[in-house]
């Protein structure tokens, strides 16, 4: 029947709006120290149906879990967790072109900052690619461009590095560092990388040799750093080689794990023309274009360790992949080959690992935490997010970064029932 009537069991649990379709309730605060748990009953003719209530205590820390599905193009944090960013683009049947809105989220209380949309005839935004902690946000650009909006909706288009082209951002540091890490297409090598310190561009040296130890002509990439922006890292982008290089609080580059990095010479056999080349397998420690890798104080650098093998057939390479993690301070090595065909996607200070499983064939399957100096599991990551923030997220959640206190996890979804690109955050509030 039409007719239907709601009634709580307790005088602290308040119904504040009735509709003909909808129920509007509010609580009392919870004034004890423990939870407390009451029940609102709809009844409608001889149907009925309970809602139950529960409320935690108010000496209860509580999480809270956000997504961004709306965003057309994934979204991306800020070094200290404060701030999640991104875009939306709807078409525009009347005006015949696209329009995009950038969104920012105050993942602290959940407000959103809605700029004033644009036609992409502007700014054809492609992706985000960093956010800083007061909330200015950075994007690629279809054109090329790298554009960054404020929470006051002011616009800066970043300039050509001069020697080195057009730039590409990859990652900020804290606010009170001013650096920002990224390359530019362009310089001595076709890609190089580049360190902004206050706005002012630096293009950053690579080591004497490729990752197989030949000339450099590509060149690399700064894909991250570390909070204060004193450590950096970055891959190589020589053929398909995308071996990890760091740059230490000096500036001097050199790959990461060198003590692992093995060069093998080899004669590959051309099938075409039946003749034999000289080749270079090399084992080390490669990476991605990851933003995550590095710990908050630099300290370690997660990557994936892999092997090369010349196959019987003497044409063919075999590669096998395993999660590695690296020490910056004692020059150590940490490789997991009990995951076989995993990667390492992030690490805190503390050295809690996050692996992402099959991440070697290019789709992750879920991720697993590793305390690295134990070399032990700790379960899979939606198992870590409920024992750390006490709150249960979907399973096909992919975590790929922890903030430096720890107090907030972020990451994506599978695709699937999920939206493609869609990211989620878990923070722990603060209490007051």
């Amino acid at each position: 029947p039409a007719a239907w009537n709601a009634e709580p069991s307790a005088t602290w649990i308040r119904i504040v709006e009735k509709t003909d379709n909808a129920l509007l309730l509010t609580v009392d605060d919870n004034m004890s120290a423990a939870e407390r748990t009451g029940e609102v009953t709809i009844t409608a003719g001889q149907a009925e149906q309970s809602i139950t209530i529960v409320q935690v205590s108010d000496h209860a820390l509580q999480s809270t879990y956000g997504t961004t599905g709306e965003f057309t193009m994934g979204a991306v944090i800020s070094p200290n967790a404060r701030y999640v960013g991104g875009y939306t683009c709807i078409y525009d049947t009347e005006a015949g072109n696209w329009v995009n809105q950038v969104v920012i989220i105050d993942i602290r209380n959940d407000k959103k900052y809605m700029l004033d949309p644009f036609p992409d005839t502007l700014y054809p935004l492609y992706d985000p690619c960093a956010i800083t902690d007061s909330g200015n946000v950075f994007f690629h650009c279809e054109d090329g461009k790298i554009v960054m909006f404020s929470l006051s909706g002011d616009v800066t288009v970043l300039d050509n590095v001069p020697g080195a082209g057009k730039p590409w951002l990859s990652q900020v540091a804290s606010d009170e560092s001013g650096v920002w890490v990224g390359w530019c297409s362009g310089g001595s090598t076709v890609y190089s990388p580049v360190k902004w310190t206050d706005g002012h561009p630096e293009i950053l040296p690579l080591p004497e040799t490729t990752f197989r130890g030949a000339a450099w002509n590509a060149g690399a990439m700064a894909r991250g750093c570390s909070l204060d922006g004193s450590i950096i890292y970055g891959t190589a982008w020589e053929g398909l080689d995308s071996g990890l290089i760091w740059w230490d609080r000096e500036g001097t580059p050199r790959w990461v794990g060198d003590k692992v990095r093995k060069l093998k010479s080899v004669k590959i056999y051309d099938t075409a023309t039946g003749t034999y080349t000289d080749y270079t397998l090399v084992d080390g420690i490669v990476g991605s274009s990851d933003p995550y890798y590095m710990s908050p104080s630099g300290k370690w650098i997660a990557g994936t360790y892999r092997t090369e093998e010349l196959a019987e057939n003497e044409t063919d390479v075999i590669y096998t992949s395993c999660p590695a993690f690296y020490d910056t301070e004692t020059d150590e090595v940490h490789i997991f080959s009990e995951y076989e065909g995993a990667v390492g996607m992030t690490v805190t200070d503390e050295g809690l690992g996050v692996i992402g499983m099959n991440g070697a064939s290019g789709i992750i399957s879920h991720t697993v935490m590793v305390n690295i100096p134990t070399a032990t599991e700790a379960g899979t990551s939606t198992e870590w997010i409920y024992d750390t923030y006490g709150i249960i997220i979907p399973d096909n959640s992919l975590l790929e970064y922890i903030s430096p206190d720890g107090r907030t996890a972020f990451g994506y979804d599978l695709s699937g029932e999920m939206e493609p690109m869609r990211k989620w955050y878990v923070t722990r509030k603060t209490a007051e």
